[in-house]
């Protein structure tokens, strides 16, 4: 029998799609500050027991708990006491989710195509795109988010004909519904079964009213679930977590949204970020504009229900992005594993041998995307990073520091300068923080003079930096000890744009 015609084929190559992955996985991408921030919290969970806890490394910043996420932090939490606390192991979730992502992935291929080469294919492309590689090796929600969408599509579409099975329809429901336990995001990709479920109510008379019900109702269940508990743990749930989406634009008008909907599209296609790395996807984009209209064109000549499912994911999906309105870069890792199903859908109508011809271009280049991406951007030394503080610094001691350097420090001993944007709110001086929270060291980056001289542009980062700044630089002058110094073109500056540009520096400050 053929190789490829095996099962133990999947298996091993994604064994090997991991222990390649692992030999850059801390060093592409670049350390996000963001990855700090979850774990961090994960971390004082632990430590306290307690879900009623918030980020130590805020104490002015406004925080307030809640159970949305309460999952993942869980997870992270089985991982910090199995192994220890790193980034190493934080990014080890996301790749392991990411495999199995791969494995569901290709049990849908297996339902989209008969074609046992091109089901094997479909693995491999989706596994060196440069983009799913990203997510695999980033330490926040948005690969568990896609295995969680991969494995409800398969449930789907391999029970497609069960509609009216109200134990299948509970169980996606809940499949989806658990989701919110990871991230809010579970919305969108909750949208295309969803809008499924609405069409075929409507439209093909397949799903019953009661079928209907139950699978929306169990979704609403397990939602109100979450919210009690939220609401346990935080009296004052909607008010806070209402305001802080407010400043995230979730509560903009719908037609603001829709008017931001394209600039999303067009600052992932460019690459323009603020502090987040994006890979290069121009031509993943031109190709799936391209397959969306030969899709929708397949369609309207012949029916193809799991096409239409696919096809109606991209639109609810899309969406689901205008809906929620915080157009997050990260989040466009959604559309991807439906766009490759939908090629593979293509490539089943064309002869065989040159659909394998196709694929096999695809995978060439999309390994040289991949390959040349990887090259250049995985020289981000986030060890020698946090060796030249351990220089000076110990683990046990105060500090005034980017969230970045949070794997360094033990838990409660870092406070993040996104903090002192409210020291006015709480009628406190530079110094009065400082002497306050026994601070011993403050690691300064040069990224704080370049927003405060470019300001208000970057305030985002920080908040308005301006009210306490020049206090600070007196502070620094007067009060402190230049005890270090180190050259760093990544961590010293986070603006994406600027990173490697010059070479940055981080002072390390001791508090006289």
């Amino acid at each position: 029998m053929n190789f490829y015609n095996k099962e133990k084929f999947i298996y091993i190559y994604l064994l090997v799609f991991i222990i390649v992955n692992l030999i850059f996985l801390t060093n592409f991408p670049f350390i996000h500050s963001d990855e700090a921030w979850l774990s961090g919290l994960s971390r004082q969970i632990m430590n306290s027991k307690s879900l009623s806890t918030t980020e130590p490394f805020f104490d002015l910043k406004p925080r307030h708990p809640h159970a949305i996420k309460v999952f993942f932090h869980f997870i992270q939490i089985i991982f910090i006491k199995t192994f220890s606390y790193n980034i190493f192991v934080m990014r080890l979730i996301s790749l392991i989710a990411g495999t199995l992502s791969l494995y569901i992935f290709y049990k849908i291929a297996k339902l989209i195509t008969d074609s046992k080469i091109l089901q094997k294919l479909s693995v491999i492309i989706l596994s060196i795109d440069i983009h799913y590689i990203y997510t695999s090796h980033l330490a926040r929600q948005e690969i568990i988010i896609t295995l969680i969408f991969l494995l409800a599509t398969f449930y789907y579409l391999n029970n497609y004909n069960y509609h009216n099975n109200i134990k299948k329809n509970i169980k996606l429901a809940a499949i989806l519904g658990l989701g919110m336990g990871i991230h809010p995001n579970i919305f969108i990709i909750s949208l295309p079964f969803i809008l499924i479920y609405t069409y075929n109510l409507i439209f093909s008379n397949k799903v019953k009213l009661k079928n209907y019900l139950a699978f929306g109702s169990t979704l609403a269940i397990i939602a109100s679930f979450f919210i009690l508990i939220s609401l346990y743990l935080d009296p004052s749930f909607f008010s806070n977590y209402s305001a802080y989406g407010k400043s995230l634009g979730v509560f903009s008008s719908f037609i603001t949204k829709l008017d931001r909907f394209d600039y999303f599209y067009q600052k992932i296609f460019n690459r323009i970020s603020g502090t987040y790395f994006i890979p290069p996807i121009k031509p993943q984009l031109i190709l799936f504009g391209a397959t969306f209209i030969f899709s929708l064109v397949k369609l309207l000549v012949k029916k193809d229900n799991k096409q239409l499912f696919l096809l109606l994911s991209v639109v609810a999906i899309n969406l689901g992005y205008i809906i929620i309105g915080r157009y997050n870069q990260t989040s466009i890792i959604f559309i991807f594993p439906v766009f490759y199903l939908l090629i593979i859908n293509l490539l089943t109508d064309i002869k065989i041998k040159y659909s394998y011809i196709l694929a096999i271009i695809l995978i060439t280049l999309l390994s040289f995307n991949t390959g040349q991406t990887v090259i250049n951007n995985s020289h981000y030394n986030y060890k020698n990073y946090l060796k030249n503080i351990s220089a000076v610094v110990k683990p046990d001691n105060k500090v005034l520091a980017n969230l970045n350097t949070a794997y360094y420090f033990e838990n409660g001993k870092l406070h993040d300068y996104r903090n002192l944007s409210y020291l006015k709110d709480k009628n406190l001086t530079f110094a009065e923080y400082i002497e306050k929270n026994n601070i011993k060291y403050i690691i300064y980056p040069e990224e704080m003079d370049y927003i405060y001289n470019t300001r208000p542009v970057w305030n985002i980062l920080y908040g308005n930096i301006y009210p306490y700044y020049n206090e600070m630089k007196r502070y620094l002058e007067n009060n402190t000890k230049l005890v270090h110094q180190f050259s760093n073109k990544t961590y010293a500056m986070r603006i994406v744009r600027y990173i490697g540009e010059e070479n940055w520096k981080v002072k390390i400050y001791k508090v006289k």
